[in-house]
């Protein structure tokens, strides 16, 4: 049954399910949505960063899933439960990264698909294992998703481990698409032709935009778009029955790509002297030091 609607182009409430409308007419079922979700495994902030060689040593430490990502995929998920869809999750990363996807699994993605690049890091001066660059990453994503049916991509904003930001742009920029980033809420708004589209919240520098986008489009997320969820052992338990998709891929050739040649620990702080005795030694001591600068360490 139907409550408290005003004319055929109203918002309507529903018992039962048996009605579903949001901005469409009474009585008109507004399609469901695809979402897929593109994550990233990085290594775990809060736990001690070790080099080895100029490489990070990930046995020292945990790899967990992005921060940015897991909001994208909580907000998917929600939008989802909220109105209708389903969700779905693709990761590029090297085998031991699978357990990002599982995660995103136990959140309550349906199923996910793992890309990995076969011929990572040929050129021998570059830190083996690295990932593709992030034109690379949008050139593997773009096609697959060229062979894919969808409505909604959603990405984090930028990567924990790398900062760039730059894949869900230049992601967009191939399949030419619309996109808007720095997404921290979003809302369904159908209109009398059954559309798909959305109502985005984006934070700005000081207030917040809000805008339609018709679909299909990709968003990057905040992580202040929502607080992941914790899965709970149902969660984690049917995880393990979802399927992963594993394709196996190389590099599109004529790209360029950015090798990581090393990692190095942040200089530290240089040595602090004091200064207790008074003018005459700040002189002794500071106009040779402005002269030839700070002695080497």
């Amino acid at each position: 049954m139907v409550g408290l609607c005003q004319g055929l182009h109203e918002q309507a409430w529903y018992e039962h399910g048996a009605i579903r409308v949001v901005h469409g007419f009474i009585g008109q079922k507004i399609a469901d949505m695809k979402f897929i979700v593109c994550v990233k495994q990085v290594p775990d902030v809060t736990s001690p960063l070790r080099l080895q060689e100029g490489r990070i040593d990930t046995s020292a430490g945990r790899m967990v899933l992005n921060a940015y990502d897991a909001s994208a995929a909580e907000g998917a998920i929600a939008f989802t439960e909220k109105y209708g869809g389903e969700v779905h999750a693709v990761l590029i990363g090297p085998p031991e990264a699978q357990e990002a996807l599982r995660k995103v699994l136990a959140m309550g993605a349906a199923s996910a698909v793992h890309i990995q690049v076969k011929d990572r890091a040929t050129p021998p001066e570059a830190v083996p294992d690295t990932l593709p660059d992030a034109q690379a990453c949008a050139r593997l994503l773009a096609d697959h998703f060229s062979k894919e049916t969808f409505d909604v991509i959603a990405c984090g904003k930028q990567a924990q481990d790398t900062d760039a930001g730059l894949t869900p742009a230049m992601l967009a920029e191939l399949l030419g698409l619309p996109f808007i980033g720095n997404v921290i809420a979003l809302e369904r708004d159908g209109d009398e032709r059954g559309g798909k589209g959305l109502l985005v919240t984006r934070q700005g520098d000081a207030n917040q935009e809000i805008t339609r986008i018709e679909t299909p489009c990709i968003v990057s997320c905040s992580n202040n778009m929502c607080d992941p969820r914790i899965p709970n052992i149902k969660g984690i338990m049917g995880a393990r029955k979802k399927p992963i998709d594993v394709k196996i891929v190389s590099l599109p050739a004529g790209i360029p790509r950015v090798q990581v040649q090393r990692y190095d620990a942040m200089p530290g702080r240089p040595e602090v002297r004091m200064l207790e005795e008074g003018w005459d030694e700040a002189i002794e001591v500071l106009v040779p030091f402005v002269k030839s600068g700070p002695p080497a360490a």
